[in-house]
């Protein structure tokens, strides 16, 4: 006996393998890389057949990446499949079936509200549709994670603690590296892959939705003076007996690079080094950002028209002369739209033998075609300063 996954009914017309429609793949061309990501062993993950799935047949007059309308049209698709992966996750018969599902369930739900800003509720829904879909997923017997809470001004903040896998009996505790989301990044997709990377080199990893991320996005905004934020995670991980909260990295990326800026400034005595992914002392200006950006921002922000999105634009710009406390590493592509490399460049220049520039020419925010060789340049790089030498 045979059986037909979705049959479709009888046509005259043959039926054809799922395509991404050339004119969508044209448009959208700088993104969908993003959707890929890194090879995450155990984050929220999609394969290139859900792209195809998702986006086969997107409307043609829909096309326009600046409209509203192209984005409800996505997110619907996305949510779609992502509740396709969770019902797949009921039926499998196996553990290893269901994390599986899981998995690529919160990675479509994700991908349904990252930049979906028209239904505050419903973006937020989604983005605890990730969290729950990703923890119901993990193997606590493959990956060693606890997941916690704190508060913060009143803001819950999600956590997970995660130890590398196969220390010896009496080894002494392990660094740990706190990594910052971006804007419209989940902590269970991109953070969590690149989380990977330290632990696969015996470092933990402290992962965390903080005001105005993750979860909390579109609930509070974003502190202006985030190291606040980093200054209360330090004082919880001294007194965490699993980790040495003498070796501390902190990463972030995009608008966590920026984060991880002024924790270097603020901070950098408490950490052994710091890394900076495609964030930079200055935002470009609000008004010259495409609509999906300034709506990111004005929705991270909760904030209003223009003019007071440029004002806070302005509040957040580094001043040249800062210090920087310890090593500090930046990864920037040269065609940066959103924090322009030549701030980054005199950033370079001022902050001297402290700070190391990796710049990439042809790449534009997060260098995405270079991230599988990047992502494994910084977890050396961090690994070489938090790690004992052989």
């Amino acid at each position: 006996m045979s059986s037909a996954v979705n049959p479709a009914p009888m046509h005259p017309t043959p039926l054809k393998p799922a395509r991404l429609p050339e004119s969508l793949y044209a448009v959208g061309a700088y993104f969908l890389p993003r959707l890929m990501f890194l090879q995450s062993r155990h984050g929220a993950q999609i394969h290139w057949g859900d792209v195809a799935i998702a986006l086969r047949d997107f409307p043609e007059h829909l096309r326009d990446l600046s409209s509203a309308e192209f984005w409800e049209e996505w997110m619907q698709r996305w949510s779609s499949l992502g509740e396709d992966y969770r019902q797949q996750a009921v039926a499998s018969g196996t553990p290893a079936g269901r994390r599986r599902a899981l998995r690529s369930a919160a990675a479509c739900f994700h991908w349904a509200e990252f930049m979906y800003f028209a239904d505050a509720r419903h973006k937020t829904g989604l983005r605890r549709a990730v969290k729950d879909c990703f923890q119901r997923s993990l193997d606590h017997e493959a990956v060693s994670v606890s997941i916690g809470e704190f508060s913060y001004e009143g803001v819950p903040v999600p956590y997970y603690l995660a130890l590398p896998q196969g220390r010896a009996a009496g080894a002494p505790p392990p660094p740990c590296v706190i990594l910052s989301n971006g804007l419209d990044s989940v902590t269970e997709l991109e953070v969590w892959a690149f989380a990977e990377q330290f632990l696969e080199r015996g470092m933990a990893v402290f992962m965390f939705d903080g005001p105005g991320q993750g979860v909390n996005v579109g609930c509070n905004p974003i502190p202006a003076q985030f190291e606040k934020v980093a200054e209360h995670i330090v004082a919880k991980l001294e007194r965490e007996p699993s980790i040495d909260a003498t070796r501390l990295g902190f990463f972030g990326v995009s608008f966590g690079g920026y984060l991880a800026l002024r924790v270097a400034r603020h901070l950098g005595e408490r950490f052994a080094c710091v890394v900076n992914l495609s964030g930079g002392p200055q935002l470009a200006p609000y008004a010259s950002m495409p609509r999906r950006l300034k709506e990111d921002f004005r929705f991270a922000f909760m904030g209003g028209d223009a003019h007071e999105m440029q004002t806070v634009f302005d509040s957040l710009a580094l001043a040249p002369n800062g210090a920087c406390g310890t090593d500090l590493l930046s990864v920037h592509g040269a065609r940066d739209d959103i924090f322009p490399y030549a701030a980054v460049e005199q950033m370079d220049r001022q902050l001297g033998e402290r700070h190391t520039l990796r710049s990439y020419p042809s790449e534009a925010h997060v260098c995405l075609n270079y991230i599988n060789q990047y992502s494994i340049d910084i977890a050396d790089w961090v690994a070489q300063r938090l790690l004992p030498r052989p």
